[in-house]
C-alpha cells in the first residue's frame, strides 16, 4: 500500500507540482471511494505542508473560477489600471488626437492627455468562509472542494452587482447615470429614435456621439422582444411624413449596431418594470466608454487566504493547520478582490421604462 511518504506533494521536486499534487490527493481521496487514498489524505491534513500546499492550489482553482465565472457587463466594462486606492482623475485615453502635418525640418508638436472631471478608483472587496471542524470530522470534503468555486464565483457576482447598482435605483434606472428616463416601449421605431437622438448629442470633446458600437440593456422578460428586433433578417417599420404613416419592409439597420445584452442581475434589479424597460449604452470598443472598471496594478485576479491561528501544543510542538482555529476549531479561507465600478461619460447613454 501506497504511504504518505510515496504522495506525490512529498516527492515532487518542485513547488508547483508539490501544489498539483496536493490538489490530485484531495480529489482522489475526498470521495472515500478509495478508501486507502481518503486515509492518506486525512493523514495528509495532519502535517505541516499538506494544508498550505492544497490552499496554493485552491488559489489557482478560484482564479480559474473567476475567469470561467459568468461575466454579465464584460461588453460595457472598460478596464484602467491604477498603482493606488486613490480616486484619480479620468484622464481621456480614447480621444484619439488628430496627427497634425510636419513640414521639413519641423518639430512634432506636442499632444496633450487630458484630465476630465470624472472620477474613479479602486476599492478592496471580499468574503470569508469557515469550514467547522464538525464537518471535517464528518469528512465532508465535498463541501471543502466547493470553496473554490465558491470564491470565484463570489468574486465576479460582486462586480456584476456593482454594475447593477450603477445603472438601477429602486427598480427603476438609475437618473443619476441615465438623466431623464422616457417611457417609450421597446419597438424598432422607438430603437431607431433613440439611436438618432444620441447621434445628435455631443461628448465632452464636442464631437458627435459615436453609435457605431451599442448595447442594448434588458432583464430575461424582454428576451423575445429583443430577439425579434435585434436577430431578424428584415424588419417591417413604420415611416412617418407630416401626417402620412406608411410601413415599408427593410434589411435590419440595427446588424453590427446594437448587441443585446440579457442581464438576470439586472432583470432583479428592476424588478416587474423589467418587462418593459431597456436601455442603451456604450460597448467598451466606443470612444466613449460608459463604464469604467478600476483594477490596481498585480492585484487584477482573485486572491485566497487560509488563516493560520491554531496556537499551540502545552507541551510544545506545531499544531497543524487541519486542527482549526484556537477560538473555535473552524478552519478560515477568504477571498479579496479589488476594482472598482464607475460612471464613464454618458452623453452616449439612454433609458427607457417602456409602455
Amino acid at each position: 500500500m501506497k504511504t504518505l511518504a510515496q504522495e506525490g506533494f512529498r516527492i515532487a521536486t518542485s513547488y508547483d507540482e508539490r501544489v498539483y499534487e496536493a490538489a490530485a490527493l484531495f480529489a482522489k481521496g475526498k470521495s472515500g471511494a478509495d478508501a486507502f487514498a481518503q486515509a492518506r489524505l486525512l493523514e495528509a491534513f495532519s502535517t505541516s505542508d499538506f494544508p498550505v500546499l492544497l490552499a496554493d492550489a485552491f488559489s489557482k482553482q478560484a482564479v480559474q473560477a473567476q475567469q470561467n465565472a459568468v461575466k454579465e457587463f464584460e461588453p460595457i466594462l472598460v478596464d484602467v489600471t491604477v498603482d493606488t486606492f486613490d480616486r484619480h482623475k479620468l484622464v481621456d485615453l480614447w480621444s484619439g488626437d488628430a496627427f497634425e502635418t510636419v513640414r521639413q525640418g519641423e518639430e512634432y508638436k506636442g499632444g496633450t492627455l487630458e484630465e476630465t472631471e470624472l472620477e474613479h478608483g479602486a476599492a478592496k472587496h471580499g468574503k470569508s468562509y469557515g469550514l467547522t471542524w464538525e464537518l471535517r470530522r464528518s469528512r465532508r470534503f465535498s463541501d471543502l472542494a466547493n470553496f473554490p468555486r465558491l470564491l470565484g464565483n463570489g468574486s465576479i457576482k460582486g462586480q456584476n452587482n456593482a454594475v447593477v447598482d450603477l445603472l438601477t435605483d429602486g427598480n427603476a434606472w438609475s437618473t443619476d447615470f441615465f438623466g431623464t428616463i422616457e417611457t417609450a416601449a421597446l419597438t424598432p421605431e422607438n430603437l431607431d429614435a433613440a439611436i438618432k437622438a444620441l447621434a445628435l448629442r455631443e461628448n465632452h470633446r464636442g464631437e458627435a456621439v459615436d453609435v457605431s458600437d451599442l448595447v442594448l440593456l434588458h432583464g430575461p422578460a424582454l428576451r423575445s422582444q429583443v430577439n425579434r428586433i435585434l436577430k431578424a433578417t428584415e424588419l417591417e417599420m413604420q415611416v412617418t411624413e407630416g401626417s402620412k404613416v406608411t410601413k415599408t419592409r427593410v434589411q435590419n439597420p440595427f446588424s453590427n449596431v446594437v448587441n443585446p445584452l440579457e442581464s438576470r442581475a439586472l432583470g432583479t434589479a428592476l424588478g416587474a418594470s423589467s418587462a418593459t424597460a431597456w436601455a442603451l449604452v456604450q460597448g467598451k470598443s466606443s470612444d466613449l466608454p460608459s463604464i469604467i472598471r478600476t483594477l490596481l496594478s498585480g492585484e487584477e485576479t482573485v486572491d485566497i487566504r487560509v488563516k493560520r491561528d491554531q496556537g499551540a501544543r502545552p507541551e510544545g510542538g506545531d499544531v497543524p493547520v487541519d486542527a482549526g482555529s484556537f477560538d473555535d476549531d473552524t478552519i478560515w479561507f477568504r477571498g479579496r478582490d479589488v476594482y472598482g465600478i464607475d460612471p464613464g461619460f454618458t452623453p452616449g447613454v439612454y433609458a427607457s421604462a417602456g409602455a
